[in-house]
């Protein structure tokens, strides 16, 4: 239950985390990122979610995220870390340290792979409530954990002290419109997808949206869309929504893993996207290619940074 907890709301961004060549964590690269992304406007920033290849960080790589998020956000916009895990005890020490490290929430999946059911997730989030208490962001991606939390279950896991909010990225919007009527008085429901949906999502009243793509290489044009829509500039926010979506399509069809596709895409824009870490792969010679073709389409010019 959030009852003032957090405010979080506009466009929130899940930034990638920037390896080098040897696998490494370009920390100069993060925050660089985090402070570009925050001068054009950014109302939030996730670290270590899907984006940030959380599947690859141990637990002291990502406190090290945090607090460097934290330092480069100094106050002006909330920082949350993903702090998920299978087991229930670690996400529960994650977390209490992510608190100690300053950031005010932690996004947290229901624990893949083990795919628990129902009562499981729901003891899951409670013990992790009562021990870390610290706000947290629930995180429905079925796609990457086999498990959908469905409105009723979001509506039940909204009476939990520290549950605040959800970034919900199922693929059905009508799972995310029943989810903010189910809970959106308790919780912050914010949009996954935004690159495909996030104008609609606002219209239909979500307070706002986690986004990645978009805004990681478009900058300030993706993350605008979310002002133009709570202002009722319709038809601008639209626009960049069908730009948006454009990007994120052929982006994602055929064009390397993501997010490794989106990192090659801000390195050929001279953004800080570094490189991935095995197993995904940097994009081919030929993959480069396509994406510098997509961005080109779209006007975005290729800075071609010399991270190759």
């Amino acid at each position: 239950m959030n009852n003032g907890k957090v405010d979080w709301k506009g466009c929130l961004v899940a930034v990638v985390t920037p390896f080098r060549r040897d696998g490494a964590i370009d920390e100069a690269a993060f925050v660089e990122n985090i402070e570009l992304l925050l001068a054009e406007g950014a109302d939030g920033i996730v670290v270590a979610g899907c984006t940030g290849e959380s599947w690859s960080l141990e637990p002291d790589e990502k406190l090290r995220l945090f607090a460097l998020a934290v330092g480069a956000a100094k106050g002006r916009v909330p920082v949350i870390g993903g702090t998920g895990a299978i087991v229930t005890g670690k996400v529960i020490e994650l977390s209490a340290a992510a608190k100690a490290a300053g950031v005010s929430g932690v996004m947290v999946l229901p624990p893949y792979y083990a795919v628990p059911n129902r009562r499981e997730v729901v003891a899951h989030y409670r013990a992790i409530s009562a021990e870390a208490r610290v706000p947290i962001l629930l995180y429905n991606i079925p796609k990457r954990t086999g498990i959908n939390m469905l409105p009723d279950w979001v509506a039940e896991l909204s009476e939990i002290e520290y549950v605040a909010g959800i970034k919900e990225s199922s693929n059905d919007f009508i799972q995310l419109e029943r989810t903010l009527s189910a809970c959106g008085e308790r919780i912050r429901v914010l949009a996954g997808h935004s690159a495909e949906r996030g104008v609609a999502a606002v219209l239909m009243g979500c307070p706002g949206w986690v986004s990645s793509m978009e805004t990681q290489i478009m900058g300030r044009e993706a993350i605008s869309m979310y002002d133009l829509a709570v202002a009722g500039r319709v038809e601008e926010a639209r626009r960049i929504q069908l730009r948006c979506l454009k990007l994120d399509f052929e982006m994602r069809a055929g064009v390397g893993t993501f997010p490794a596709n989106l990192k090659a895409a801000m390195n050929l824009l001279g953004r800080p996207g570094g490189f991935a870490r095995p197993p995904l792969l940097d994009l081919s010679e030929a993959e480069r290619g396509r994406a510098a073709e997509i961005l080109a389409s779209l006007g975005l010019a290729a800075a071609r940074r010399a991270a190759e």
